[in-house]
């Protein structure tokens, strides 16, 4: 569907300034959608599975641990596949408002792609160099959209979402290295010619909400506070859109229909999309550990 098709169908949740905004910048940030009950349980079975990550030595299918985790400092960068950790994390992507919101934002039928929780730590191990998310699990277009959700207070010290406005309208980069191999970043010689001055930085309390399309360059410098930055993020599509490479990070929910009723036909956007490496032949890590590995 194209944003006027989907702006023709009544939202269930967003105001018409904050889809058109979407539409028109490529991500859009909103406070107050997310209800505190919501919150307090996520809070809760997140922080469950950070205690439980105790007795974990190495990275695993559940966890991404950081250089410094130890019993008695435990050091998660990454929840993975997030659905699959607590029965109420699918309970969340699909009965708390995320559903209703990426309806608003993609078209009324709607399918769940991914899901996965960072948290940034204080200090320069968690920096995201520019990307777009859509390099590391093509569809068949580009309606993709990943909804963040902060758990806490996010200011400017807690190294924020940094958007780059438009451009998801512009260029798709390459993801690799000369020599074709996985970075997980925009290169350098990209980025030079890429206006990073006007990165928009997605502020907010607990609650706040930030909904980023998959083609938008995006990322996010060091985390300056003493606290950890969590940030909840769910990944839906159109139901007409079709991954055309294995995922990077399959659950047992991915391709589910969550809202809406099933396609009848594939929704075929003609713009190219770089083509990323097999995951289920090479397996994936998480974005922290390819842009280490690269940098």
């Amino acid at each position: 569907m194209t944003p006027q098709d989907i702006l023709s169908h009544p939202s269930r949740i967003l105001t018409t300034a904050q889809r058109q905004a979407y539409f028109d910048v490529g991500f859009v940030t909103m406070e107050g959608v997310i209800p505190t009950e919501w919150m307090d349980r996520l809070r809760q079975t997140s922080n469950a599975l950070l205690d439980a990550s105790r007795t974990i030595t190495a990275s695993n299918a559940a966890y991404d641990i950081g250089p410094a985790h130890s019993p008695e400092q435990p050091h998660v960068r990454r929840l993975k596949a997030l659905v699959d950790r607590d029965p109420f994390f699918w309970e969340f992507a699909t009965e708390s408002p995320l559903a209703d919101v990426a309806a608003d934002l993609v078209g009324p039928d709607v399918k769940f792609h991914s899901s996965k929780l960072n948290y940034k730590r204080p200090g320069s191990g968690e920096i995201v160099k520019w990307h777009q998310d859509t390099l590391a699990w093509p569809h068949t277009n580009y309606s993709p959209v990943t909804l963040g959700v902060y758990l806490g207070e996010v200011t400017p010290a807690h190294g924020p979402l940094v958007c780059i406005p438009g451009s998801h309208d512009g260029p798709l980069y390459f993801h690799t290295d000369a020599n074709g191999t996985w970075t997980g970043s925009i290169s350098d010689a990209d980025l030079e010619g890429i206006d990073l001055a006007r990165g928009t930085e997605a502020l907010g309390n607990s609650g706040t909400l930030v909904a980023i399309n998959c083609r938008t360059i995006h990322g996010s410098r060091a985390n300056s506070s003493s606290q950890v930055r969590p940030m909840a993020l769910y990944v839906y599509s159109s139901a007409d859109a079709f991954g055309w490479m294995p995922p990077p990070s399959p659950t047992s929910k991915t391709g589910e229909l969550v809202r809406g009723a099933p396609p009848r036909f594939a929704h075929v956007d003609p713009r190219p999309c770089p083509v990323p490496p097999n995951w289920d032949e090479i397996g994936y890590g998480s974005i922290f550990t390819a842009q280490a590995e690269k940098s």
